[in-house]
């Protein structure tokens, strides 16, 4: 056993070991946890020269991982138009101000509007952004990210007009004379994606170390990023050398935009030849997986539905890809060693992805696959077994509940509910179940994840007693969805996901006890500090 270099004693640590043990104190050498147990059992192992920490009685969480979030649109939110939880108006007047400092040949560019939170909840118009900005192209993508609001010059700047016809999986919503409304869902986003210019290598590193900051600051130690470009790995690699950047990062590779078929065959071909990197700079960067969307998302109205939606006849939103096509790229992906994730919110995304994968295991077996679906939201009650039977892990976001709910029933309607964010069916038949926040899409704070895992209900309390509370999980459940089945969901439960010798420090320091305050308190739970790799990387002031 190495020498302890610091000690924490006098704590209340929920070690999320497999008994779910408390202890009371643990120490670290370098980055490792060395012991945990007593405050007498840890005193015993310390040295003259063991640094002790008095926790005077505060509670230690293991280091959080948020399994589904995006760091770049994260940490852009800071250097981009922040329009989340804006009215309409707002919005409006906020491009109106971005207007008047605006440089030739920029874009403005935001993210966060939800129109399901407006009073009048249908979507906005062109010739609203038109009015504030005539000459300068505008794109505010929805929060949910599956749709952007966007103005005439923008339409002009990539070439799409009233005649232009829809693509593939994606949508340009019109107007009852078949007009342009200004509104883009899914592929249709493709061509804006395309025009607006990318962030450089500088504005990258800005980007991710921003998020960083706001990461740690809410607990977080390792966060599982939602589709990586190559580039931005590189700009992660110097930040990594020079010792800026901290964050443990499992990244899925993706084909960034809206690609064709085309497009994602042949940027997927170039990640599966680069192949698998996996514990680089102390165990801070692996990308290891593979990410491919299916769908869109329920609030767009572009998840992919086996019927109808229940609030629009004659359509069923917007699948992506031909199951030969799905086939073809994630064939190669398995062949190359790539773990896989599937974007599936609707019915018929996830039997579509549950087919391919029973495909691909049965023609090329493994045993530890791991394959995702990221999401999992809205299964057909017939598919949910064939999760466990497949070995493939659900990935949720709990906090979707906040808002989501308020459109869900409307959307789905009684009978497709009952598959719909169904966290404790498929606990109870034995998947593991990681969390996530999909952020910027929600806010990546955990423990209102937390809370609306366990009370199923918005921050306000609503709706009174839950909605569907026979979904929810327990306190320990939610814990372990941000902690050990987020490691397992990465290959790395040997390194993290709790505090027992032989892993990785990490770990933070909360305000009052998970585990014991009133459920509605869980959202308001404070970080007093986060540890990563035994290295303090944020106190609280």
């Amino acid at each position: 056993m190495r020498k302890p270099d610091v000690a924490y004693v006098n704590g209340k640590v929920y070690t999320v070991d497999p008994n779910f043990s408390v202890a009371t104190a643990f120490c670290l050498s370098d980055d490792r946890f060395v012991a945990v147990g007593t405050d007498e059992e840890i005193r015993a192992l310390c040295t003259p020269e063991t640094r002790v920490v008095d926790l005077h009685g505060q509670v230690v969480l293991p280091g959080l991982i948020d399994s589904h979030l995006h760091i770049n649109n994260t940490g852009a939110m800071k250097l981009e138009l922040n329009v989340v939880a804006k009215q309409r108006r707002e919005i409006v007047d906020m491009v109106a101000q971005a207007y008047q400092t605006i440089r030739p040949g920029e874009w403005i560019v935001g993210r966060g509007w939800l129109n399901d939170e407006w009073p009048d909840s249908s979507f906005p118009t062109k010739e609203e952004l038109d009015a504030v900005a005539p000459d300068v192209p505008v794109y505010l993508k929805r929060a949910c990210g599956h749709a952007a609001w966007v103005n005439s010059k923008a339409f002009e700047a990539v070439g799409v007009t009233d005649a232009t016809p829809d693509p593939v999986g994606g949508e340009y919503l019109r107007k009852p004379d078949g007009t342009l409304l200004g509104v883009v869902t899914d592929q249709a986003q493709d061509p804006f994606n395309k025009a607006i210019p990318p962030y450089n290598k500088e504005q990258l590193q800005k980007i991710v170390l921003l998020a960083q900051e706001s990461f740690f600051a809410a607990g977080l130690t390792t966060v599982h990023d939602a589709g990586t470009a190559e580039e931005w790995i590189q700009a992660w690699e110097e930040l990594y050398q020079r010792r800026e950047l901290k964050l443990r990062i499992y990244a899925s590779m993706r084909v960034i935009g809206r690609p064709s078929y085309e497009e994602l065959l042949h940027g997927s071909m170039e990640y599966f030849k680069k192949g698998l990197r996996i514990g680089m700079y102390g165990n801070r960067l692996t990308a290891r997986a593979y990410k491919i969307s299916g769908d869109g998302s329920l609030g767009a109205r572009s998840a992919w539905m086996l019927d109808d939606y229940d609030d629009r006849p004659g359509h069923k939103g917007n699948g992506k890809w031909t199951d030969e096509q799905l086939y073809n790229v994630l064939y190669q992906a398995r062949r190359a060693g790539f773990q896989i994730w599937y974007h599936a919110i609707g019915d018929a995304a996830n039997r579509q992805c549950l087919n391919t994968y029973e495909r691909l295991l049965r023609e090329l077996p493994d045993p530890d696959a791991r394959l995702r679906i990221e999401h999992a939201q809205i299964i057909a009650p017939e598919d949910i077994p064939r999760f466990k039977k497949l070995g493939v892990i659900p990935t949720h976001q709990t906090v979707f509940l906040r808002t989501d709910k308020k459109v869900a029933d409307t959307r789905l309607g009684p009978q497709r509910i009952k598959g719909a964010y169904a966290w404790r069916t498929l606990i109870d038949q034995g998947n593991v179940v990681p969390n996530g926040t999909d952020s910027p899409v929600e806010s990546y704070n955990p423990f209102l994840s937390m809370y609306c895992a366990v009370t199923r209900m918005d921050e306000r309390g609503q709706p009174e007693g839950g909605w569907y509370p026979q979904e929810a999980m327990t306190r320990e459940e939610a814990l372990r969805s941000y902690t050990v089945w987020g490691a397992y969901a990465g290959f790395e439960e040997h390194l993290k996901g709790s505090i027992e010798a032989g892993k990785l420090a990490d770990f933070v320091v909360i305000d009052r006890d998970y585990l014991a305050c009133p459920a509605e308190e869980i959202k308001d739970i404070q970080v007093l500090q986060t540890v990563v790799g035994g290295e303090t990387v944020y106190q609280r002031g």
